[in-house]
């Protein structure tokens, strides 16, 4: 069963799964396919986060793909003349300025060394991406609503403007043929050359030029930075919640520990008995509020930071930080403002080998800017470090050379009686974690099937009250509810889009499903 945020990158996968590939192989190829197909999400000038199961060891295994800051990054990189945050949108996340050393490439060479069959050469794994980048594929309406939505920002770099809008100036719209001749050259030379043209040869000087001379906010990227980038593998955070067996992303993602912190919280209450009315939702919110408040106060790269991790995902802390809550001193508000997109993929194979693999390039469309000649976006995730003065460089999450910026990515596994019984993840920035959240309580709380589950309206709480999908407050009496209880409750746009596999042992099945809120597929075979 393969799961992606988009057709194409679902087929490209099984495809490999049926020809004898694994799980392994089939996330390399379908990345690369969504690079192509979904350029707004994720793709080679991005990062990611990959957990796999090894079904005949029965080990688990997490790798850090995430993206590095140059080395001429400091503390104060995002402030303006004036010592204040640059803002948001666009002035923050476009340009030169918080592109990140991409860990892409680097991270599923790892994996593919790892992991992969040896049914195919990684050099293979390109050619789906190639053949779709050559010949053109019809630009989805999601696509094409997120090329209008930001067009401002993509029209200020003349190589993005050359491939993704028309003659008239205008942004292609769906049904448009899109072919992107410049990226499958790409993979081409990637094919022949190995990763190291990316990293050390003609590709790393195309990007370090890009970013060097952006037309906005130029950036601080030299090559040595591309050179000297190695992935990380991470331990996997794990823990328990009402019987199951959760694993996920540690740091420098915030994922797994709040997500693990915020069931820990759950848990002292028997939500299944409450169910789906005020009192519950109240408790589910809760719990996540009071994971948030932790996220932000501890969570960094652990390798320029000691984070707490046994600590944050204990019983004991859950236990305490649920009877100190109404004391509590908040932290700081978090200025480290993640944008709503990501990709997941979420694959099983035959051997009951699983990959839990979430991509990303940030933003929409990451910086904006397409490297020229190459054809891919590069990632703005150093947006994701907080915006601090000096007197604040030791927080956590401040920028630094070399450093991670915290990530909310939440690949996660859980086993039932040691059998898998959920492959999820989902793109949303920090919602991400809520996301998932709501899915998970769903079907292990509720009782609510895969699809159910992933349909039901989702309300998060990320410290500032509570954000609620509108379809939620058709619930008007659990809304009034939750404001009695002292609840600020406000209605967002669609969070998240999980694609999720489930294990059913009562129907002896396999369940794949696509979020709802997106294109994505399932397959199964």
């Amino acid at each position: 069963m393969a799961v992606t945020a988009h057709p194409l990158a679902t087929e490209t996968a099984v495809a490999i799964l049926e020809n004898g590939g694994n799980a392994a192989d089939a996330a390399i190829a379908a990345q690369w396919v969504l690079n192509v197909v979904e350029p707004q999400s994720s793709g080679i000038g991005g990062g990611g986060f990959f957990l796999f199961y090894d079904a005949r060891q029965k080990k688990f295994f997490s790798y850090d793909g995430r993206e590095k800051a140059p080395e001429k990054a400091f503390a104060e990189m995002f402030l303006d003349a004036n010592g204040r945050p640059y803002p948001h949108d666009p002035s923050r996340i476009t340009g030169g300025l918080p592109v990140g050393v991409p860990g892409i490439l680097q991270l599923l060479d790892l994996v593919y060394r790892k992991h992969g069959s040896g049914k195919f050469s990684f050099e293979l794994l390109f050619d789906p991406a190639i053949r779709l980048a050559e010949e053109g594929f019809e630009i989805s309406p999601r696509t094409a609503h997120y090329l209008k939505k930001e067009e401002a920002r993509l029209r200020l770099f003349g190589e993005t403007r050359r491939i993704f809008f028309d003659e008239r100036g205008k942004p292609f719209r769906a049904g448009h043929t899109l072919k992107q001749p410049d990226l499958a050259r790409t993979f081409q030379l990637i094919q022949k050359n190995g990763p190291e043209i990316f990293y050390e040869g003609e590709i790393a000087d195309s990007i370090v030029e890009a970013v060097k001379n952006a037309p906005f906010h130029p950036g601080l990227m030299e090559k040595e930075d591309l050179k000297n980038y190695r992935i990380a593998e991470r331990a996997v955070v794990s823990g328990r919640y009402r019987g199951y067996d959760i694993f996920s992303m540690g740091p420098p993602s915030s994922g797994g520990t709040t997500l693990l912190e915020a069931l820990n919280i759950l848990e002292l209450y028997p939500l299944a008995e409450y169910g789906q009315t005020a009192r519950g939702y109240y408790f589910f919110s809760r719990a996540q509020a009071l994971a948030f408040e932790d996220r932000n106060r501890y969570l960094g790269d652990p390798d320029f930071a000691q984070i707490p991790v046994g600590k944050i995902i204990s019983k004991e802390f859950a236990r305490q930080r649920n009877e100190m809550a109404s004391g509590a001193k908040r932290p700081r508000n978090d200025s480290a403002v993640e944008s709503p997109n990501t990709s997941h993929i979420s694959i099983v194979d035959e051997e009951g080998n699983m990959a839990a693999f979430t991509t990303t390039i940030e933003a929409m469309f990451g910086s904006g800017m397409v490297v020229p000649g190459r054809g891919f976006f590069l990632n703005n995730e150093l947006t994701d470090f907080e915006a601090v003065s000096s007197s604040e460089k030791n927080h956590p999450n401040a920028p630094g050379p070399a450093k991670r910026p915290r990530s909310s990515m939440t690949p996660t596994f859980i086993f039932q009686e040691g059998r898998p019984f959920l492959i999820i993840g989902s793109p949303g920035g920090s919602r991400i974690i809520g996301a998932v959240f709501n899915v998970i309580v769903n079907i292990i709380d509720f009782g609510m099937t895969l699809e159910e589950a992933l349909a039901a309206p989702r309300l998060i709480h990320r410290g500032t009250g509570i954000e609620a999908e509108e379809e939620f407050f058709q619930q008007s009496e659990i809304v009034l509810g939750l404001e009695q209880r002292g609840m600020k409750v406000s209605k967002t746009d669609r969070i998240g889009n999980i694609q999720a596999i489930h294990f059913d042992s009562r129907q002896a099945v396999i369940v794949g499903a696509g979020d709802p809120r997106g294109e994505g597929k399932a397959k199964g075979y």
